[in-house]
């Protein structure tokens, strides 16, 4: 053998070494992996909230109404010609959990006027991990959320987490035709 020979195997068996030393870092259970979950954390701002509508759907940050803090969010459609769905969301990339574990999504949710004009549309909580191999978890309200109701608690659980994930994203959504106005808050994703 060479000397280029030799030096090539040393290096390439201190790469496989060192690799094979790294651990993964997983997060525990309990780990919460959401940033300002009551959206009271920032002045003047609900970041790393996101909204999202394509027909004007009136969303925003209510001082007045929250559930803790000194805000909540809101998505507020009092057109029964707007169609388009609305939502607010938000994504993870740090640390992810550990592959098989489960994850809890969970919001508080509540209603002035709700009326789905599809009989069949109800807001409802998301859960999805990318790359998406499947749609791993939706969980849609089990209560008929029509009318005034007060502060109720959703969840989805995520069941299985798979191994390839990059990044994560929850999201609190009211479906095409459902007018009303809804508040969302303390919105918390936990590692189980």
């Amino acid at each position: 053998m060479d000397t280029f020979s030799i030096m090539r195997n040393l290096y390439f068996l201190f790469l496989l070494f060192f690799f094979s030393c790294q651990e993964e870092e997983f997060l525990p259970k309990g780990a919460q992996l959401m940033l300002n979950p009551n959206l009271s954390q920032f002045k003047d701002s609900v970041d790393p909230w996101k909204p999202s509508n394509l027909d004007g759907i009136q969303m925003g940050v209510s001082r007045e109404i929250f559930m803790s803090g000194n805000r909540s969010l809101f998505i507020e459609n009092q057109d029964p010609t707007k169609a388009s769905a609305a939502s607010w969301s938000q994504t993870y990339t740090g640390p992810m959990p550990l592959p098989g574990s489960t994850l809890e999504l969970v919001a508080f949710i509540k209603g002035e006027n709700v009326q789905d004009l599809t009989a069949g549309g109800r807001p409802y909580i998301m859960v999805k991990t990318f790359p998406q191999v499947k749609q791993i978890s939706v969980a849609g309200t089990s209560l008929d959320m029509q009318g005034d109701f007060d502060w109720v608690l959703v969840k989805a659980t995520l069941e299985n987490f798979p191994k390839d994930a990059e990044r994560i994203e929850v999201s609190v959504n009211v479906p095409d035709l459902t007018i009303g106005k809804l508040y969302i808050d303390e919105i918390n994703l936990t590692v189980k």
